[in-house]
C-alpha cells in the first residue's frame, strides 16, 4: 500500500510539474491531441459562427491573374482602398516600406489619408539592418497603447528592439498601426494570437485590437505585472488570458469567414452594403505570396484568416475557456483513480472501469469544447491516468510475483506440485486468516513408537522417522494432500484445502492405501538398517473444519480445526483397539466415488463426543478381503440386532478361518453380552480410551 501510495503522489507530481514547464516533445504531441477537438467540433457542426461585422478582401489568385503578380502597384492599391472608404475600419495585413515611386506613393498617401479608417500594419523585429525613419517612429508613438495599469515596475512581455514600419507618409494619414507578428507554438503551428508586445518603454497592440477599438469606438484595458498581462478587459467583460500575453484563437470554419476577391472590390462587383460599416481585413490569400501559417484546421491557412478571427473573437466573446488549477486538479485525480481501483480484486473489473473511464473523459473533453468552448485538458490527464495505471498495475504484479514466492516458499513443503501451482495461478481462492469448507482429514501414528525409541540411539531414531515420513509425504502430496503438520511420529494430513480438490474423501483414501502398501517395501530397509519393523494406524474422516493461518502474529501455521478434525483422530486411535490399520467414518464412506473394498467394523461413541458414528475398515481389494469382509458384516449384523449367539459362531468363524483381529475382538464383546445381557441395546460401543 506504501508503494503503491507513493506511486501515485509521484505520478500526479510528476505530471502536474510536466502540465507547467510543458516539455517542447510532450508538448507537442499534448497539442496536436487537443487540435482535434476542433475538426470533431466541426465535423459535429457546433463550430461558432463568425461575426458578420467582418470581411476578407483578399488578394486571391483570381485577383492576382487579372491584375498581375504581387506586389501591386500602389495605385492599385490606392483605388482598393478609396473603394473600402465605407467600410468603418479597414485593416492592411500590408506593410509599405520602401518607396515604388513618388507618383504612386502620393496616390496612396492621399486614398488613406481621405479614407480616414485605415488602420496600418507593421512588423517587430528581433534584427535589422535597415536605418530606422525618426519620423515614422515619432508617428508610431501615435498608436501606443496607453489603457493599461502597472502592478509591478517590470512587465512580462516580450520587450522587441526593432522595427520595420510603413513610410511615413503613409503612416501620417492612417488611423493607427497594429503589429502583424504571430508566434507560433513549439511544434510550428499557429494556435494563439499575441496580445501585446513592448517597445523601447511602449506598450502596443496587434492589428486585430487596434482594428477592434476604432470599430468599436471602445478601449480595452489590461492590468500589466511581471506575469505579463494579468487581466484584459472589454465591454466590461473580462477575457481569457492564455501564458500571461496570448489570446487562443477560436478557429471557425473558414469557409464560414466572409471573403470577397481584391479585383471584385477594385472593378465594383461587390454591393455597397457587403462592406459599408464593416471590419475589413486586407490580406494575401494566395499561396504563392507565402504569407500562410499552419494552423489546427488548415496547414496552409492565410496569415489574414488569423487576424479576422482573432477580431471576431472578441467581437463575439468566442473565447476558449479553460482553467490550469481545474486541469491540475483532474491529474492528480486520474492519478489517483488506479490507486484507488487496484483494491478491486479481479482484473477484469479494474478493465471495465479503465476503459469506461478512457472512453468517457475524452468525451467529456470533446463536449466541453463543442458545445461551450471548454477546454478540459486531454492529454495530461489521460497520460496521468496511463502511467498511474501501468504503476499501480505493475506494483500490483510485482506484489503478486513476491506474494506466489511466499506461498511457494509456505506451501511448498507441505502441498504437491500439482496443488501448488493451482494456488500460485489462483491465489484468490487461498483465503488466509480461516474459512469452513468440507474437507478430509486423515491420521497416521506408528504403532509401539514409544517403545521402538527406547531400543534406538537419538541418531537412529532421526533416520528411521526421516525414512519413514519421507515416503508417506510424498504419498499424501501425489494426491493432492496438504501436508498439515508431524506430530511426532504421527501425520495430519488434510484434502480439499487451501484449494478446491476433486473427490478428496477418494484421494485421502487411496494414500492410506498406499501408505500401507510402501510401509511393507520400507520396512525390509529397516529390519536391516535399524534390526526393527514399524506398523501403522490411520483413521480417515470427511466433514466441515475451519482451516486457515493460526497462530499468532509472530508465528502461524496453516491448519484444520473442529469436531472433523477431532474425530479423524480418534478413529485413527481405534485401530489399536480393533487390530486393524485403516478406519474410515461413514461420512467418509458416503462421499467414495469410486469402488474401495470396506466393511462395516462398528458404531462407536469416541471419546469427546455424544452421537455415535459407524466405523468402517478400508482394506486392500483382494478375493480373500472380499470373502473375508462379507462374512464379517453378516456376523455384524446378528451383532446389531442383538442376536449375540448367532453373532458370537459366525465371528467365531471369521476369527478362526482369516485369523481376523477385528472379528475376536467382536467375540469377545458378544461373550461379555451374554454373560450380561445390554438393556435397551442399540448396537453402539462406547469407547472409553482416545
Amino acid at each position: 500500500m506504501l508503494y503503491r501510495l507513493l506511486a501515485f503522489f509521484l505520478v500526479g507530481g510528476v505530471l502536474a510539474l510536466i502540465y507547467v514547464l510543458k516539455p517542447a516533445l510532450i508538448e507537442r504531441v499534448s497539442l496536436r491531441i487537443e487540435d482535434t477537438k476542433f475538426y470533431v467540433r466541426k465535423s459535429l457542426g457546433q463550430s461558432p459562427k463568425p461575426t458578420d461585422k467582418v470581411v476578407v478582401v483578399a488578394i486571391d489568385e483570381k485577383s492576382v491573374n487579372k491584375l498581375g503578380r504581387w506586389p501591386w502597384s500602389r495605385k492599385v492599391i490606392a483605388k482598393l482602398i478609396s473603394e473600402l472608404s465605407v467600410a468603418k475600419v479597414t485593416a492592411l495585413d500590408i506593410v509599405f516600406s520602401e518607396p515604388e515611386n513618388e507618383e504612386s506613393d502620393r496616390e496612396l498617401a492621399r486614398s488613406i489619408a481621405q479614407a480616414g479608417n485605415v488602420v496600418l500594419g507593421f512588423f517587430f523585429r528581433l534584427n535589422s539592418t535597415q536605418k530606422e525613419d525618426p519620423y515614422a517612429l515619432n508617428l508610431l508613438r501615435e498608436s501606443e497603447f496607453l489603457r493599461y495599469t502597472l502592478k509591478t515596475k517590470k512587465v512580462g512581455l516580450l520587450d522587441i528592439p526593432y522595427v520595420e514600419l510603413s513610410l511615413p507618409e503613409f503612416m501620417s494619414g492612417a488611423l493607427s498601426a497594429g503589429y502583424l507578428n504571430a508566434e507560433p507554438d513549439v511544434d510550428a503551428i499557429y494556435r494563439k494570437y499575441t496580445l501585446a508586445h513592448l517597445f523601447r518603454g511602449s506598450v502596443y497592440l496587434p492589428l486585430a485590437l487596434q482594428a477592434l477599438r476604432f470599430y468599436e469606438g471602445k478601449d480595452i484595458h489590461m492590468e500589466l505585472s511581471e506575469g505579463g498581462i494579468d487581466k484584459l478587459l472589454f465591454k466590461g467583460e473580462e477575457v481569457p488570458i492564455y501564458e500571461g500575453r496570448f489570446h487562443r484563437i477560436n478557429f471557425y470554419d473558414p469557409d464560414e469567414l466572409k471573403v470577397v476577391s481584391a479585383v471584385d472590390i477594385i472593378e465594383g462587383r461587390v454591393p455597397r452594403e457587403k462592406i459599408e460599416g464593416k471590419a475589413v481585413f486586407v490580406g494575401a490569400t494566395e499561396i504563392g505570396i507565402y504569407d500562410v501559417r499552419p494552423t489546427p484546421l488548415d496547414p496552409v491557412m492565410p496569415g489574414v484568416f488569423l487576424h479576422a478571427f482573432a477580431f471576431s473573437n472578441f467581437e463575439e466573446f468566442h473565447f476558449i475557456k479553460q482553467s490550469p488549477y481545474l486541469d491540475l486538479s483532474i491529474i492528480y485525480l486520474m492519478a489517483g483513480i488506479p490507486f484507488l481501483l487496484i483494491t478491486i480484486r479481479k482484473f477484469a473489473h479494474r478493465f471495465f472501469f479503465y476503459t469506461t473511464l478512457l472512453v468517457c473523459y475524452p468525451t467529456v473533453s470533446y463536449g466541453l469544447f463543442s458545445l461551450g468552448s471548454y477546454d478540459l485538458n486531454l492529454s495530461y490527464p489521460l497520460l496521468a491516468l496511463i502511467l498511474s495505471l501501468i504503476s499501480q498495475e505493475g506494483l500490483k504484479i510485482i506484489t503478486a510475483e513476491r506474494n506466489i514466492r511466499e506461498l511457494r516458499k509456505a506451501f511448498s513443503s507441505y502441498v504437491s506440485p500439482q496443488l501448488l501451482e493451482i494456488i500460485t495461478r489462483n491465489p484468490d481462492k487461498l483465503r488466509l486468516g480461516g474459512e469452513k469448507r468440507e474437507i478430509t482429514v486423515l491420521f497416521s501414528d506408528i504403532r509401539g513408537f514409544t517403545s521402538l525409541s527406547e531400543n534406538l540411539k537419538p541418531e537412529e531414531l532421526v533416520n528411521l522417522l526421516n525414512e519413514f515420513l519421507t515416503p508417506m509425504t510424498d504419498i499424501i502430496l501425489s494426491q493432492g494432500g496438504t501436508l498439515d503438520k508431524y506430530i511426532g511420529d504421527a501425520i495430519m494430513a488434510i484434502f480439499n484445502a487451501p484449494v478446491d480438490v476433486d473427490r478428496h474423501a477418494d484421494r485421502a483414501c487411496k494414500s492410506a492405501l498406499e501408505m500401507v502398501k510402501a510401509l511393507k517395501g520400507i520396512n525390509h530397509t529397516f529390519k536391516e538398517t535399524f534390526g526393527v519393523t514399524l506398523d501403522i494406524g490411520i483413521g480417515i474422516n470427511t466433514g466441515e473444519a475451519v482451516v486457515g493461518n493460526m497462530g499468532s502474529k509472530q508465528r502461524f501455521d496453516y491448519t484444520a480445526i473442529g469436531d472433523t478434525v477431532n474425530l479423524a483422530s480418534r478413529l485413527e486411535s481405534l485401530n489399536k483397539l480393533y487390530g486393524t490399520r485403516i478406519i474410515i467414518s461413514e461420512y467418509t464412506k458416503e462421499k467414495l466415488v469410486d469402488n474401495f473394498l470396506t466393511r462395516a467394523l462398528d458404531k462407536v461413541v469416541v471419546k469427546g463426543r455424544r452421537e455415535a458414528v459407524k466405523i468402517y475398515e478400508l482394506l486392500e481389494d483382494t478375493e480373500e478381503n472380499r470373502e473375508k469382509a462379507e462374512r464379517f458384516e453378516k456376523a455384524l449384523e446378528q451383532y446389531f440386532a442383538g442376536n449375540f449367539e448367532s453373532a458370537m459362531l459366525l465371528f467365531e468363524e471369521v476369527s478362526m478361518r482369516f485369523g481376523d483381529k477385528p472379528s475376536f475382538v467382536l467375540l469377545k464383546r458378544c461373550r461379555e453380552m451374554i454373560e450380561k445381557p445390554p438393556k435397551n441395546w442399540k448396537g453402539i460401543y462406547v469407547a472409553r480410551e482416545k
